[in-house]
């Protein structure tokens, strides 16, 4: 798949329709596309911002925090390196949404063929089914807090989630979604309560690296630093907005950048507050178990509370983004008329978005309550993702490097050749992260059934 995927983007053509269309933007010239910069306005707060806050759902959170009160201060280093790395493949959607007025999976299906354009979207949509049930079990974990049962807390999740689908606007969604978002930078506030000496964290990250599986959850880290629904849900969001000048797209690439460094920073918080509050359980599995290491700090209830307003948010805040990048990739595959527009209409103007899109809000819950090992869901979620990323990636690269973009905003030179070799080493790293974790799963899963039957 991989060799042909190469030899038909480099030998692909155009169909003339497409070609006409990419012949009026390249004609239009300098007056209409203007070389990618950055811009500051009141418009850096859309898909960029959201979807990077979304990034930083309950899984992430749960990570950094085990991350921080397992390895101290190893892996701060590491969220720094990797906010370019996100930023990269974040901008090249940017590029492609504004310029080609087409969602990511529109692209690969006029570019690349429905075949390629279906193989993604399948991969994405169960990957997206899986996702959303990790969303919900955060909003889950969260009512356990204050006394709710799993039930009760996804089913509300799955209406407040449906219900701001279904009855608002794009932009009334984008804004709910990032204040719910901007919750999670509570850790950021833990973190500079504890603040940490800066001789501390540098001699704990030196410390590390002689440990193997240190160096394990550094390529988990790096694999898993860009999710493809990231890229299908902002190419399409930066549509659904309306972006089409050169100035949109220097505020969207600025919002991108802010998005980009706060959701690092948010785990950076993550991390430097567990570290620093020296949890006697080194292993956090729960959300529960995070309020107790925290709570010698900020005590009991302000523990509480600070630790739901960041997994809440970040939650239902993620829940809204993959939700909605399988539905928008879904219609685009299907070649939907209403794909773009959909979320201006009632559900009676577009039944094939809105039915699409509650399938999945659905079928997420119903997994979830079905009572699903979640441990187990969390190593095929790995799996997808490292199956899926190189392709979503792939497809990205590919097209931000070919005409389809204006001369003006296409990657090339050097930035076309850093942004090829960092793409590649992380599909790679995040390919092999994936089948790792499997692998070590089923054996793992072996090892405890040759037991129990040794034991009976």
């Amino acid at each position: 798949f991989g060799s042909s995927l190469c030899a038909r983007a480099i030998m692909f053509s155009l169909p003339t329709s497409l070609e006409n269309e990419q012949g009026a933007l390249l004609e239009s010239g300098p007056s209409k596309w203007e070389k990618p910069t950055f811009a500051w306005s009141w418009s850096i707060l859309g898909p960029g911002l959201l979807v990077c806050l979304a990034d930083t759902d309950a899984g992430c959170l749960l990570v950094a925090c085990q991350s921080g009160s397992r390895y101290g201060y190893g892996l701060l280093l590491l969220q720094i390196l990797l906010i370019p790395v996100l930023f990269m493949a974040q901008d090249l959607t940017v590029r492609l949404g504004v310029c080609t007025g087409q969602g990511h999976s529109a692209c690969i299906r006029d570019h690349f063929g429905p075949r390629c354009c279906w193989f993604a979207t399948i991969l994405l949509l169960m990957e997206c089914v899986i996702a959303m049930v990790s969303e919900m079990s955060g909003v889950a974990a969260t009512g356990r807090l204050w006394g709710m049962d799993q039930a009760s807390s996804v089913l509300l999740a799955a209406l407040i989630i449906a219900g701001t689908v279904v009855g608002l606007s794009y932009r009334q969604i984008e804004t709910i979604g990032i204040v719910l978002g901007a919750f999670e930078l509570t850790f950021v506030l833990t973190m500079l309560y504890y603040h940490p000496s800066l001789d501390s964290i540098m001699t704990d990250v030196a410390a590390r690296f002689a440990d193997p599986e240190y160096m394990k959850l550094i390529s988990a880290n790096i694999g898993a630093v860009i999710m493809p629904w990231m890229v299908y849900f902002q190419q399409s969001a930066v549509v659904a907005r309306r972006l089409q000048t050169s100035k949109a797209m220097s505020e969207e690439r600025t919002g991108t950048l802010l998005g980009s460094v706060l959701t690092q920073l948010i785990m950076i918080g993550a991390l430097v507050t567990l570290a620093a509050a020296q949890s006697i359980n080194k292993d956090l599995h729960s959300v529960d178990e995070i309020v107790k290491a925290i709570s010698p700090a900020f005590g009991e209830m302000g523990s509480k509370v600070l630790v739901s307003l960041a997994f809440l948010g970040g939650s239902l805040c993620a829940a809204f983004v993959v939700s909605l990048a399988a539905t928008w990739a879904l219609c685009e595959a299907a070649e939907s008329d209403d794909a773009v527009t959909a979320l201006e209409q009632s559900p009676r103007d577009a039944p094939f978005f809105y039915g699409s899109f509650l399938s999945v809000v659905l079928l997420g819950a119903l997994v979830l309550l079905s009572g699903v090992n979640t441990v187990r869901l969390n190593v095929w979620v790995e799996l997808l993702d490292g199956i899926l990323m190189p392709v979503a990636v792939g497809f990205l690269y590919l097209l931000a490097i070919s005409p389809v973009l204006p001369e003006v905003v296409r990657v090339k030179g050097m930035y076309k050749w850093c942004a090829g070799i960092i793409f590649v080493l992380v599909a790679f790293t995040s390919l092999a992260s994936a089948i790792t974790g499997f692998i070590t799963q089923a054996w793992d899963n072996h090892h405890h059934l040759t037991r129990v039957h040794a034991r009976t």
